[in-house]
């Protein structure tokens, strides 16, 4: 009984003492948080919060940010820290660099608070790191690291607004324990974003397994031939997944069907003429290394991140690195076609437009370069130049002239006043149609009558304009009216040879973007060659580290 009482008693003592603990281990650490507390404010208000040992570069946003909270610590929790060190590593999976995010300094601070260092410098100072971080981290999944428009001449899209109530949605996100939801919503949430971050992830794999063999040159292998080769293709597009891994050959070195379909299928991941045979310019995109087509992902996840945060529904983009244009109504591809784009030195510019209209029979107006640096010339050799190609020359005021009363040989690219107006007709440089999206870079997509070129792989040939290979299917996809807009009443109106605008009942947001790499909901990857030599400068800028 006195054993029983003894211990009741022990166990008393024990929970008091565990109580007593528990209240001034509270009282402590309340001290210390506002120890903390005051020191952040001090650095933040004396612009002191960067020191020697590292750089914030966000204390701007910061201190306007604790002054609204009273100076409320936002990393004084552990599990909050560690929630966020996890967040932060996955931005490499975003094809990020953690270590733009204080990363390792944020570890070895917080290696030293586990290890029992309460100092409220150390403390302050690993709250000010996470909280920039933070801000980094965010700003980068919103607007990209890379500032697109001051890299290179030719983006043109306006910076994508902030999240409305951001930090209102962070605190909540933060207090219910959901960082990770928090930094999700931030993220592009468009199908291609997140497949090519799938695709980041394969390919790195692959990478960290040795890559694809490379495939030596030789000649053409095509359906059929017998080569020593053709065993290092099928591995090849094992790896890739353009052969299921489980195929199986009785004999390796033959090319067959199923590896002519292997073939084909990565042609049409890369933009290549599908014929199935691996010729010089197939094995070129065959033979790119891993690691290359991991920097393309990333660059074009990183553009991914300046565009495609508030995409409309219904919209159309011109891919100029793809040759292609197409209409997504509802994440759907409802309109595709080929595409020709501007050339090297007249290149198409990459910006947003809204298209309003659509002229049959349009006539053209000749640029000022052209006129004067093309077809000047060819008027000082040729006085019925203009005839043979159904154009007019006017003067300033809109008067149609007589071309063989003007001594073209007096004039030049800095003196010509006059107009050049190529009138409708097949051979109109516009072709039949042009659909208009009013823009200062007089940009616009139409028709042409010089169809061959579709054919071509590589098809940057205009001065900037954007032609098009199945111009009246995008006409009746935007008139939506089969009963109405169908190929009689366009041929009516083409018969007619008068120019005719049609106003769209709804207009629509075009994009001309530049992407070299893309996927879609089918695990595949498509990669386009980079026509304007645009990748570089964007993995330059993505891989430097952080500067103010």
């Amino acid at each position: 009984m006195k054993t029983h009482k003894l211990n009741q008693l022990l166990q008393s003592l024990i929970l008091a003492n565990a109580l007593l603990l528990s209240v001034i281990g509270f009282a402590q650490q309340q001290e210390l948080l506002q120890s903390v507390q005051k020191e952040v404010k001090f650095r933040l208000e004396n612009d002191s919060a960067t020191t020697d040992e590292y750089v914030l570069y966000t204390t701007g946003r910061m201190r306007n940010f604790y002054k609204d909270h009273n100076y409320k610590l936002m990393w004084f929790n552990k599990s909050n820290r560690k929630e966020l060190i996890r967040i932060l590593e996955d931005a490499y999976n975003e094809g990020l660099n953690p270590a733009d995010y204080h990363l390792d300094h944020i570890k070895n601070l917080e290696q030293q608070v586990e290890g029992g260092n309460q100092q409220t410098e150390l403390l302050a100072s690993l709250e000010l790191l996470m909280s920039d971080a933070t801000v980094l981290y965010a700003s980068h999944l919103i607007w990209g690291k890379v500032d697109q428009s001051k890299i290179r001449k030719g983006w043109d899209i306006n910076q994508n607004p902030e999240p409305e109530g951001i930090d209102a949605l962070f605190e909540q996100y933060k207090y219910n324990e959901n960082l990770p939801a928090f930094f999700e919503s931030l993220k592009p949430g468009h199908f291609m974003y997140i497949e090519l971050r799938k695709g980041l992830k394969r390919y790195r794999e692959i990478a960290q397994n040795g890559g694809w063999p490379t495939i030596p040159e030789g000649q053409t292998l095509k359906k059929g031939m017998t080569d020593p080769r053709v065993a290092i293709v099928r591995n090849y597009f094992k790896v890739t997944g353009d052969l299921p891994g489980s195929t199986t050959a009785e004999n390796p070195g033959l090319f067959d069907e199923e590896l002519e379909k292997a073939v084909k299928a990565f042609q049409f991941r890369h933009n290549l003429t599908q014929d199935g045979a691996i010729g010089k310019g197939t094995l070129g995109q065959m033979n790119v290394p891993v690691e290359k087509r991991i920097d393309m992902i990333r660059i074009n996840m990183e553009r991914a991140r300046w565009v495609m945060h508030q995409l409309p529904s219904d919209f159309l983009v011109v891919n100029i690195a793809g040759f292609n244009v197409r209409r997504l109504q509802d994440g759907k591809i409802i309109y595709y076609s080929n595409v020709i784009v501007g050339k090297r030195f007249h290149e198409s510019p990459i910006f947003k437009g809204k298209m309003t209209y659509i002229e049959i029979n349009p006539t053209w107006t000749l640029p000022y370069s052209i006129a004067t640096k093309e077809t000047l010339p060819k008027l000082k050799n040729n006085p019925n130049y203009l005839a043979e190609k159904h154009m007019v020359i006017m003067d300033r005021s809109g008067k149609i002239l007589d071309p063989s009363t003007i001594d073209f040989s007096q004039y030049s690219t800095r003196r010509f006043p006059f107009t050049i107006r190529q009138e409708p007709g097949p051979n109109n440089a516009l072709g039949q149609v042009k659909f208009m999206f009013p823009n200062k870079y007089s940009v616009y997509l139409h028709d042409t009558p010089a169809r061959s070129l579709f054919s071509r792989e590589a098809r940057a040939f205009s001065h900037g304009c954007i032609r098009l290979e199945k111009k009246w299917e995008l006409l009746m996809s935007l008139m939506n009216q089969p009963e109405v807009w169908n190929m009689d009443k366009i041929n009516e109106i083409l018969k007619s040879g008068k120019t005719t605008r049609i106003n769209l009942p709804n207009p629509i947001d075009i994009l001309i973007l530049y992407w070299t790499a893309g996927a879609d909901t089918e695990d595949r990857l498509f990669f386009n060659k980079d026509v304007y030599n645009r990748d570089e400068v964007v993995l330059k800028a993505l891989n430097a580290p952080l500067s103010l």
